[in-house]
Formats: structure tokens, sequence, C-alpha cells
């Protein structure tokens, strides 16, 4: 289900040979022929900051690879300057020719108006992937009020014909705030009703009961709270609702609460119910469970937890976790992960069994998949290794992962064979 990222043909040319060169884990394809351009899709080491948007940007590099020259005949930059920048070298053909190559420096790194407004967007979007294409039903007093995310927002009372449209979606009106609220307006409705729709910090239960207000005449307010509304600032483990009350990292995945989600691999179904349990079993002919495993509770228990206090912990994500993520551009997005233990006894070791359960922004989160398990390993005897891709985490500027940038340019020169 998860689309892999595209990769271009690469034709060879009569009589070239293809090789592969890599910095840092970043490849590039080139042939044998001097003054060869070679485009490739990888991903930027350097991520600067940027404001309290985005964390980081992805770049596609344009590698020249100049097999004519070396660094003795000035063809590049001056001596002096290629060094001082950011270099590598590079080996081939058994290390018998090496390159020396200039990266982009961090320094020449710029973020202008454009690319800003950019990562404002695809925040903006990212932060509202749990609400788009879903609808929610509140009341107030004597009135229905349905609410289509991006879409919609409908009054009318269920018992007669009175029915009121309070506007239809404006995206361009649509705006990120600093503090990681944001705003989107919904206009022409009946007799030209409007309607502000205010998403802001707060607790997920208070999404599933918004407030509502006509502040003015044919005017609306809805708010709505989320913890994907918050600043998540500084090392982002934790933040502060409007009423200034903590909220740990782990709240962002409160609507899972006592929902499960199951896997089947082979002879065993695996259920993970957030954010208790985690289950192995085999399913028998009738869909009775068979031969079922605890493979881990929350703090080894399995009592149960209030809301906002599941304590997880903020880790870079591993892009060699699935064989799915190793393929992808890495873009430096974290993975959110918590342990569950106290499990069935494993009788090969003697002791209980455990997982670490892992959270990841899923790279294709525009689609709006739901929550699924991409991936389980039993890593050593018993103790297993479980990710989950949700899109309620993408509203965190630690886990959504980064928007391409545009080209830059690695500059290699042979260097002088001794």
């Amino acid at each position: 289900w998860l689309k892999q990222p595209h990769r271009p043909e690469h034709k060879l040319a009569p009589g070239s040979l293809p090789k592969a060169v890599c910095v840092f884990g970043l490849c590039a394809a080139f042939f044998m022929r001097p003054r060869v351009f070679a485009v490739a899709g990888l991903s930027a080491f350097f991520s600067p900051a940027v404001g309290n948007y985005f964390s980081s940007l992805q770049s596609n590099f344009v590698v020249n690879l100049d097999f004519g020259n070396d660094l003795r005949t000035g063809a590049l930059e001056p001596a002096e300057k290629f060094a001082n920048d950011d270099t590598t070298v590079m080996t081939f053909a058994g290390g018998k020719k090496k390159f020396r190559c200039q990266l982009p420096g961090r320094r020449k790194s710029s973020v202008g108006r454009a690319d800003m407004e950019k990562m404002k967007t695809h925040f903006r979007n990212a932060k509202l992937a749990p609400f788009s294409g879903r609808c929610l039903t509140a009341r107030k007093d004597y009135w229905t009020y349905d609410v289509c995310f991006g879409r919609k927002v409908v009054q009318y009372k269920p018992e007669s014909e009175m029915r009121f449209s309070l506007g239809e979606h404006a995206p361009e009106l649509d705006d990120l705030s600093t503090n990681g609220s944001v705003a989107e307006w919904y206009t022409g409705g009946t007799e030209n009703r409007s309607t502000q729709l205010l998403y802001v910090c707060g607790g997920h239960t208070s999404t599933l009961n918004p407030q509502i207000d006509e502040r003015q005449p044919l005017v609306y307010t809805i708010i709505l709270s989320h913890p994907a509304f918050c600043a998540w600032r500084d090392d982002g483990a934790e933040t502060r609702d409007e009423d200034g009350r903590v909220l740990k990292v782990g709240s962002i995945l409160e609507p899972m609460r006592d929902e499960c989600i199951n896997v089947t691999h082979g002879w065993w179904t695996y259920e993970y119910c957030f954010p208790h349990t985690i289950r192995q079993f085999h399913l028998g002919g009738q869909g009775q469970r068979e031969t079922e495993y605890t493979l881990g509770t929350l703090n080894g228990t399995g009592l149960p937890s209030a809301p906002n206090e599941v304590d997880m912990q903020m880790v870079r994500l591993k892009s060699s976790i699935t064989t799915n993520d190793r393929r992808a551009p890495p873009s430096g997005h974290r993975t959110l992960q918590y342990w569950l233990g106290g499990g069935n006894v494993c009788d090969e070791t003697g002791r209980h069994r455990a997982s670490t359960v892992r959270f990841q922004c899923p790279l294709n989160w525009q689609a709006r998949p739901e929550p699924r398990i991409v991936h389980i390993q039993e890593g050593t005897l018993c103790e297993y290794e479980v990710v989950i891709h949700t899109v309620l985490l993408c509203g965190h500027q630690g886990f959504v992962p980064a928007l391409p940038k545009g080209k830059e340019e690695i500059t290699c020169a042979a260097e002088p064979e001794i």
C-alpha cells in the first residue's frame, strides 16, 4: 500500500560502463566518460532549521564528475575556496581513482519567501491530515451541525426541514500560526453565512465536543482542540495547552485509544490495541483464535492508563527498519516509540515476551491512510519490533517527512595520481 518513490530509468549509451558513487549513503549513477552530469533523487544531509514551522528540507543533487581534469588544473573553484567548503573523497575502480567532491555548504543554504510559504502549506496540510475527508456532527441548543472538514459546514434541525449552509471551504484563506494553530474559512453559505473553523492546542477529548458560537449575525466560529495544533517547541517532547496544562508527546496518539489494528503474516495474526497490549495468535478455520500469546503490555501490567499519561520517547527515524523505508529518501523525521513488557513467558529464554512499538508519520500521508502495522519482526528470541504508520503524528514538526527542495550541485574533480 505504500507507494514507492519514483526511480528514473537510466538508459546506457553504447560503450558506456555504469558505476555508482555514494556519499554518506547517498548514491548517484554515472558513466565512464569525461564531464558527465548525473541527476539522482538524493536526500539532503543539510537540514537548516526554519522558524517554528519546519525542521528540514530535502534536496535533489546534480553530481558533476570531472574525469578529464584534476585539482591541479584549476578547472573548478580556487583551491583555497575548495578546501574551505564541505568536501569528501570518493573512490572507485578498486580505489585506483579518487575524486574530491565539493558539497553544498551549510552557509549557502537559504530559505526564501516562496520556500517558507511552501513549507507552511505542507505543514498545515500535514496537521489537517487526520481530519481531511471526514465529518463531525455536533449539537448546540436545538441546532445540529455537520462539519465536513475541508468541504462544508451545515446547520439544521433534524425534526424539521430547516437547513442552512454555513459555507464551503475557501482554501486560499487558510492560515497556520506560529503557535501551531490553524484557521480555515467556509464562505458563501445561505444568505451569505460564513464559518471560521479554528483548530487549537488541547487534549483529544475536546475534539469531540467543539465550541460553536455565532459571534456576529450569520458569522459562526467553531473551535476544535487537538494536540496536533500545539507548538511542540524545543525538543518537542511536551507542550502546554491554552489553559497551561502539560501535554506529553504521546497525547498526539490519543485518538487511537482502545482501538485495535490487525495484520496477518503467514501463520500468525498480530493485534495491537493502543496503548496497552500487543498480541499474537493463529486464526482457526472458523475464525476463532488459537494459540494466543501476549507480546507485551503497558508498563508490563496491562492496567489501564489515563489519557496523556503514556510515556513515549522521540528517536531518530531508522530508514533500515523496513525494506520500503530503506528505499525511501531519509528525510530526518523521527519516530515515537515506547516499550511493552510482561508478556507470556518465553519457553526458550524463560523471560517474559516484550515489544518495542514505533510510530511513524507515513511518507504518503497526503493519501490519509488508516493506521496500519507495516512491520513486525522478532529481532531476538521473544523480543519484537513493531512499526505502525499513522497520520496522527504528522501534525508534529519532528515527525512529518520533509518537503523536497530544488536541485543543488555536488562538483567532483579527480585527485592527483601519486
